[in-house]
């Protein structure tokens, strides 16, 4: 018989049993350096996270978006602004909205939370539907107010001589400066002089608005109409659009930023005018003002009076905010233009 250690075949058979151990041992060598290596980079990470990094009130006050915006600015030069709207706004509408919420309880704990009256509010039918009526009222007046101030400021932006058209919107904004009494005072006058019977209607209500807030929707379109590229406009024509679709498509639609901004100022003071529906309105009609004035002054229930107060801006903060996101929506950012204001306008 031939000895194992001298057949080839049976060394080829040994070394091929042999070589994947081999291989098998250097494989876990590497796995297990692999892993340690692994367990070295989590131990580092683990021990950094573990440190946390005390933050001072200082720091934390520093990171506010309000301080940052702050730092490097002429706040100093603010401050007699930051101090009157904090003394002359901010503290008059805290202690409304105090005797909104809080009633005295006449015992130890001097005051209480108290909803009572949003729910007296909300569940009073008269005062609901004064409050419609007001909103109505201030509405229609702001379509008003801007349907007679675009086409003077759309004239004022469109005239060659700039000086005549800056005298105009001084002439025309001049009531502006005039006491609001004396203007519907004046008013009232001419009704009375026509033969007064139109005073008390709604009609008069409304004029009383539109001509005290004439000026204030001016400005803003006026504005939003001469900072136009009259090149679009004049592109339109040269592609053979007709002047009311160049108007429709280019103009007016530049123009929408003003008209959002005129449209706030005017329903926010129309909604609040006070005097208007009391001269104009002639004592046959109330609004929304009339009644808070009523809770404050001419009655002791200054809690309502305030939970009125506070409902009524609520609801005007969240029609600004609306119209806000509106315009944000169509309005190219930063540029006061509308989105689609600039595409080309054919006669097509």
């Amino acid at each position: 018989m031939n000895n194992s250690k001298d057949n080839p075949i049976v060394d080829d058979i040994a070394l091929d049993f042999q070589e994947p151990t081999v291989v098998e041992e250097k494989d876990n060598i590497d796995i297990e350096t692999e892993l340690e290596a692994i367990e070295d980079i989590e131990a580092i990470g683990t021990n950094d996270e573990l440190v946390f990094k005390d933050i001072s009130l200082k720091e934390k006050v520093a990171n506010f978006k309000i301080v940052k915006s702050l730092k490097g600015k002429i706040w100093p030069i603010m401050l007699p602004f930051i101090l009157t709207m904090a003394i002359l706004v901010v503290l008059p509408l805290i202690g409304i909205i105090l005797f909104a919420i809080i009633e005295p309880s006449g015992n130890s704990t001097k005051f209480r939370l108290d909803l009572s009256n949003f729910s007296r509010f909300f569940t009073s039918g008269s005062i609901m539907s004064v409050l419609g009526l007001s909103m109505l009222y201030a509405v229609i007046s702001s379509i008003l107010t801007i349907a007679m101030a675009y086409p003077i400021a759309l004239m004022m932006a469109n005239l060659r001589n700039k000086i005549m058209a800056k005298n105009i919107w001084v002439i025309l904004t001049m009531p502006i400066w005039i006491s609001m009494i004396l203007k519907i005072l004046g008013l009232r006058s001419l009704f009375y002089l026509l033969g007064g019977t139109a005073l008390g209607t709604p009609f008069a209500v409304i004029l009383g608005m539109v001509y005290m807030f004439l000026p204030f929707a001016l400005a803003p379109i006026y504005n939003g109409l001469e900072n136009q590229d009259p090149v679009f406009y004049q592109a339109a024509l040269d592609l053979k659009a007709s002047k009311a679709k160049a108007f429709w498509h280019v103009t007016f639609r530049q123009s929408l930023p003003g008209v959002f901004a005129a449209f706030t100022l005017v329903i926010v003071q129309a909604s609040t005018a006070l005097l208007i529906p009391r001269y104009m309105g002639d004592g046959k009609i109330n609004l929304i003002p009339t009644i808070i004035e009523n809770y404050f002054f001419k009655g002791t229930d200054f809690g309502f009076g305030a939970t009125v107060a506070v409902a009524l801006a609520i609801l005007l903060f969240a029609i600004m905010g609306v119209t806000k996101l509106i315009s944000n929506k169509f309005e190219i950012r930063g540029s006061r233009k509308w989105k689609g204001s600039s595409k080309q306008v054919t006669s097509q």
